[in-house]
């Protein structure tokens, strides 16, 4: 590709960029720190349900100090919702890292980047091109959609060698000057996201029509499905009275388990447990990777003597359930059940 090609493509890129984009709060600051927590929160979560929790992140974890010194308990309830809760962890396992450096702030090469907890290629890049002037190439979902369909590459992006076909072709194009990568960047995933979307692209708005080879936008990228799998699950409402006041049994999953951070309603397990409930108090669906879940809700009671309450389980007033971090589908379990 000739270079008045590339500087064509990026200039038209950046120039609809500068005119078009979104006044998202993290496109307010260069803060290595804000920018990073935008990226960890950003990952898998769509902009407008990451906007208030960035919000009031910042303001209870102002910087890489604030977040390295709170517990576990507090980043994960101020994480609650957002879900793939690993994230968070290795968030905090990050600041916990930054702190410890020398200089307390992020590194200033994209080597040193990826060596930190939780910083990938395309972290390294996103987060070194917008906060600290480095020059590195985004490769994200957008930024593939964008790929496939202006050169019309039929790769399957699930597979390993398309991805680096891609990432190749995406350093080939990005400015040469470090101090335009971070726009740049922002440009072409910020085209994904508005006009080059998966359905409906609004191409004639598109600053690359021009240029776009793709015979049908919508057929690219090409990317094998992974076949959803049902499953089935049942919790149980067990409670009782302590000095007058109704408690609920939560408990937490065992360390190492998925979730092992979270709050749930317990599974209702017939070996322990007993209901003669003709219905459930209530069903919901809901999605987690590959999994649909089709849960229910019984009432319950322990069919022996309850288990010991501990650090891990026991029995709940409803005030400690609103603070408490619980899994999202048994957050929306407790707003049926409380209201």
């Amino acid at each position: 590709m000739e270079e008045s090609t590339r500087q064509a493509f990026r200039l038209d890129l950046v120039a609809w960029y500068q005119r078009h984009q979104r006044q998202l709060p993290w496109r307010k600051t260069k803060d290595p720190y804000a920018i990073t927590v935008s990226e960890f929160m950003l990952q898998q979560t769509q902009v407008a349900t990451v906007i208030p929790y960035y919000e009031r992140w910042l303001r209870q974890f102002p910087d890489w100090a604030a977040l390295a010194t709170s517990s576990e308990e507090e980043v994960i309830k101020a994480w609650e919702g957002l879900g793939y809760y690993r994230r968070v962890r290795t968030l905090r396992k990050l600041a916990q890292t930054v702190v410890e450096l020398p200089e307390k702030e992020l590194p200033s090469s994209l080597e040193e980047l990826q060596a930190l907890p939780g910083i990938g290629p395309y972290t390294s890049r996103a987060i070194g091109s917008i906060s600290l002037g480095l020059w590195g190439a985004v490769l994200d979902g957008n930024v593939m959609r964008v790929l496939a369909r202006v050169f019309n590459l039929e790769g399957d992006i699930a597979k390993p060698s398309t991805v680096k076909m891609m990432q190749a072709l995406a350093d080939e194009l990005a400015p040469p000057q470090p101090e335009s990568c971070g726009d740049y960047n922002q440009a072409i995933m910020e085209l994904g996201a508005l006009i080059c979307t998966p359905r409906s692209p609004q191409c004639l708005l598109c600053p690359l029509q021009p240029v776009c080879q793709a015979p049908e936008p919508e057929a690219l990228p090409v990317k094998t499905r992974v076949k959803t799998e049902e499953i089935a699950e049942t919790v149980a409402i067990l409670t009782r009275e302590v000095r007058g006041r109704q408690r609920w049994w939560l408990e937490r999953p065992p360390e190492g388990q998925r979730l092992d951070a979270l709050w749930r309603f317990p599974h209702f397990e017939q070996a322990s447990m007993t209901t003669t409930q003709a219905k459930p108090l209530a069903k919901l669906t809901y999605g987690i990777t590959k999994y649909r879940v089709r849960l229910s809700v019984v009432e319950a009671q322990w069919s022996k003597k309850a288990p010991t309450p501990g650090e891990r389980q026991g029995w709940k007033s409803a005030e400690e359930i609103e603070q408490l971090a619980l899994a999202s589908a048994h957050r929306k379990v407790w707003a049926k059940i409380s209201t």
